[in-house]
């Protein structure tokens, strides 16, 4: 009988007529894929999963043997024991006919080859005919508990006749694992809770919805144990592709991609095994199901080619503040869409359901092999549901409100309002100025009376089109004071900088002051402080961190938002650091100017391991890590007509000079941020310092060749050497070391400074006084710190750099800041335990 896996039960939610979140009317359902591109699903599966072997004469028989006391010896005539679904350590229960009439026992496989089992027998008495062949009456049930998944799934051609888990829109295989399914909570009795899975791969760029199982019951039971174990299945997805970077024409013209016209459709095809535990494939049980013919539907029509009773007769874009008309959705404000409907064939009700759905068409390499957004993030895809004359409803991102009116005979109108996020809004204002850029609209419609199975629902294409750019407001905003303070610099001490030279993962404090012009009614809707890599020919620019401040929740007294934080970036830095801090209070309003005064402090960022989707690809490099689109800031300052600034970016509502009211976003740049590379500096080549970073024993300074102990402090030197000569004095030189875990995903770097105070409790402690010791040796500048053995996780590698300043030396380039300043990088440093 080998593994069977049978499904009990099957069917596919639709959110038209099941609503958002598939919570009404769950008898209405259909038992195949049936419905629309762009259209959400929930598919719920029973799945019973058993596997045994039943010999027989037809099969050969199986041989048996007693090789000691309770262990047994099972010979498979023909074929494999893993073809039946056995695996070693699975718990069997094993039935047979005797003299003594029927009989059964349980064991355990304790080995396994392709002829032979052997197993722990569970009791007594042993099969009949022992050391002889049985035939037609022993059968051997697995018993053991299923407590994992893997589940991969593909929407493929009905023509297919193979479980294809690739995605059609990004190319990665889709698929879900999880463990903990149906666990035994004492005594036999099986856990019965939900277990979200989680998505199969590295890639995020297919994902549209979630997975979840869970187990059930043991529909059959013999002698007091479940032969066969039954799960449930509840999958969410979109179905997609609806649009492919080249496919633009062919929206436009409605012309129906070869996958879908006709006759052909999409079908969704799985392959879900089950498993003892996740870490052995050896005990899966898997298989595929592809048999299940579709019924997809293009735009403008019903399922799989039907006839279509629906069309659009209008569609208008404003912006909602101001009635005033736009061409498209608006990037930078709120749009409101309104579209009227008609019904060819009847008239619509009051109740009939309406759907809007929204999305970005993006170029294939912002979908395809992407780790951090999944599918609809990469499409900037929302969707929302609601019904003629009633409430309003909101989508799941940027559909903030979708209202339909009470039809009349057989037209009616809706609208909907689509207001992006900050960081959607940023991204797509950059693509707008870069090239000309589309959103597609559908609108889905159908009677709500007929069943899914025989619905008339469909999704019109109601509109490709661009984009429209919010009109700007001038003069709302603006900064009267951004001064930029280096590590060894503090507020209120002078020497700051606007244009200087920093290296990655310095240190930076920002005193700022800005003010917005409240005779304008200006708003501040959004403020975030950025490190980006800007282009000051084209304007354009990207991210390499951000921060946010919460502005739009500020209470309002006397016109004034009332905008005060004080708060921290959570760097590794000591209580009150000024290069911690993120803070924000009202300042001075004169004659309606309304000032801000406060602080931010920034880290440059260095981590070139951590993928950054927003580089531009002009700096794509296969030979470093992660392709040299990355965090690491020298990799884009003064290329490719880049340089990196500290940036401010500022979305605000207010009214121009014709009393007419608008959004406008503005972004702020501070002078150029020169930034080196490990190992370099302003004079080259070559660089005026030369550093060697080694660790030693600090309870016998025994060498330790870079690597790191546990449970005792390890003495991290860095012997900086001059290329002009023996180095006699310390005067205006300072130093920092630093550590981070390797591969760490923020900015959790650990450094010990001979200027400012360490953290408390952190893992560099000073090793002589209270902070970096520094000292001459032989000509050669010396800083010294330990590594807090208590502290140093074990099993972790680290990253060792050290940083010096000397203001003796003149740096060349666009360097405000006078002196050479340096770090070099040693990389991965493995702990000794």
């Amino acid at each position: 009988m080998a593994v069977d896996i049978i499904i009990t039960r099957q069917e596919y939610l639709n959110e038209f007529k099941n609503d958002v979140g598939f919570v009404s009317n769950l008898g209405d359902y259909t038992n195949n894929l049936a419905g629309s591109v762009m259209e959400n699903l929930k598919v719920i599966k029973e799945i019973d999963v058993s596997w045994s072997f039943s010999a027989s004469q037809a099969n050969g028989g199986m041989g048996i043997s007693e090789l000691s006391a309770g262990v047994l010896q099972f010979v498979k005539a023909q074929g494999k024991w893993k073809n039946e679904g056995f695996a070693v350590g699975d718990e069997l229960l094993i039935t047979w006919i005797d003299a003594s009439g029927n009989q059964n026992a349980t064991a355990t496989i304790t080995s396994l080859t392709n002829q032979y089992m052997i197993m722990s027998w569970g009791g007594f008495p042993i099969p009949g005919n022992i050391n002889g062949w049985i035939t037609n009456s022993t059968v051997i049930y697995g018993t053991s508990f299923l407590t994992a998944q893997i589940y991969r799934f593909g929407l493929v051609d009905n023509g297919e006749t193979s479980v294809d888990d690739v995605s059609k829109v990004s190319g990665n295989a889709q698929g879900y694992y999880g463990s903990n399914i149906g666990f035994d909570t004492g005594g036999g009795v099986r856990d019965l809770n939900w277990n979200t899975l989680q998505r199969l791969g590295q890639y995020e760029d297919w994902r549209t919805g979630s997975m979840r199982t869970r187990f059930l019951s043991n529909p059959v039971i013999l002698f007091g144990k479940g032969v066969s174990q039954r799960f449930e299945i509840e999958h969410e997805f979109t179905i997609v592709p609806y649009y492919l970077d080249g496919e633009l024409s062919n929206l436009q013209n409605n012309i129906i991609p070869q996958d879908l016209l006709g006759n052909n459709s999409y079908k969704y095809v799985y392959s879900p095994g089950f498993l003892n535990v996740l870490s052995n494939p050896n005990t899966e049980k898997r298989i595929g199901y592809t048999d299940d013919l579709g019924s997809v539907a293009w735009f403008n029509e019903n399922f799989n080619g039907f006839n279509n009773n629906y069309q659009i007769n209008s569609i208008t874009y404003t912006e909602q503040a101001t009635a005033n008309s736009a061409n498209g959705i608006l990037v930078g404000t709120k749009t409101r869409i309104t579209i009227q409907v008609q019904k060819n064939n009847g008239n619509f009700v009051v109740g009939d359901r309406v759907g809007v759905y929204a999305s970005y068409l993006p170029e294939q390499s912002e979908y395809q092999n992407t780790t951090l957004s999944d599918l609809k993030d990469n499409f900037i895809y929302d969707n929302a549901l609601g019904n003629s004359a009633g409430p309003p409803q909101a989508g799941q991102d940027f559909i903030t409100k979708l209202k339909i009116f009470s039809p009349s005979t057989n037209l009616m109108t809706l609208y909907f309002d689509v207001e992006y996020s900050s960081l959607q809004k940023a991204f797509l204002s950059s693509k707008v100025q870069q090239q000309p850029t589309y959103f597609l609209i559908g609108v889905q419609l159908g009677d709500v009376v007929l069943i899914s199975g025989n619905s008339d629902r469909i999704i019109i294409l109601a509109d490709v089109e661009l984009y429209d750019e919010s009109p700007d407001i001038p003069d709302l905003m603006d900064f009267d004071k951004f001064e930029i303070y280096p590590h060894d610099q503090q507020i209120g001490g002078g020497g700051f900088f606007t244009e200087m030279t920093s290296w990655n993962e310095d240190g930076l404090v920002v005193d700022f002051d800005f003010w917005i012009d409240l005779n304008k009614n200006a708003v501040l809707n959004t403020l975030e402080f950025k490190e980006v890599a800007y282009n000051p020919t084209t304007g354009q620019y990207f991210e390499l961190d951000s921060y946010s401040f919460s502005v739009a929740s500020a209470v309002v007294s006397s016109g004034v938002q009332q905008i005060n934080a004080a708060l921290t970036r959570g760097y590794i830095l000591k209580t009150g650091d000024q290069f911690n801090d993120v803070t924000i209070s009202v300042g001075a309003n004169v004659g309606g100017i309304q000032h801000y005064t406060g602080r931010y402090a920034q880290k440059i960022s260095w981590q070139d391991w951590l993928q950054n989707l927003n580089v531009d690809t002009v700096f794509y490099d296969n030979t470093k890590p992660q392709n040299n689109l990355n965090l690491k800031s020298s990799n884009y300052s003064l290329l490719n007509g880049y340089e990196i600034r500290l940036a401010v970016f500022g979305n605000l509502d207010g009214i121009n000079q014709f009393n007419v009211s608008g959004n406008t976003d503005y972004l702020f740049v501070s002078p150029t941020i020169t930034v080196y590379d490990y190992d370099t500096d302003g004079v080259t080549p070559p660089p005026v310092w030369s550093c060697v970073i080694e660790t030693f024993n600090n309870a016998n300074l025994a060498p330790l060749g870079g690597s790191i102990l546990t449970g005792q402090d390890t003495l991290f030197r860095a012997t900086w050497t001059n290329k002009n000569g023996p180095v006699l004095s310390l005067l205006g030189l300072w130093g920092i070391n630093r550590i981070e875990e390797t591969n760490e995903q923020g900015y959790q770097i650990t450094e010990m400074s001979s200027i400012n105070d360490p953290a408390s409790n952190q893992l560099l402690i000073p090793s002589s006084g209270t902070k970096l010791f520094v000292y001459l040796n032989s000509g050669t500048v010396v800083f010294e710190c330990l590594v807090d053995g208590s502290t140093v996780s074990s099993g972790i590698n680290y990253n060792l750099s050290s940083r010096i300043h000397d203001s003796n030396v003149s740096g060349v380039g666009k360097m405000t800041e006078s002196g050479v300043i340096k770090a070099t990088e040693v990389g991965s440093i493995k702990i000794i335990e």
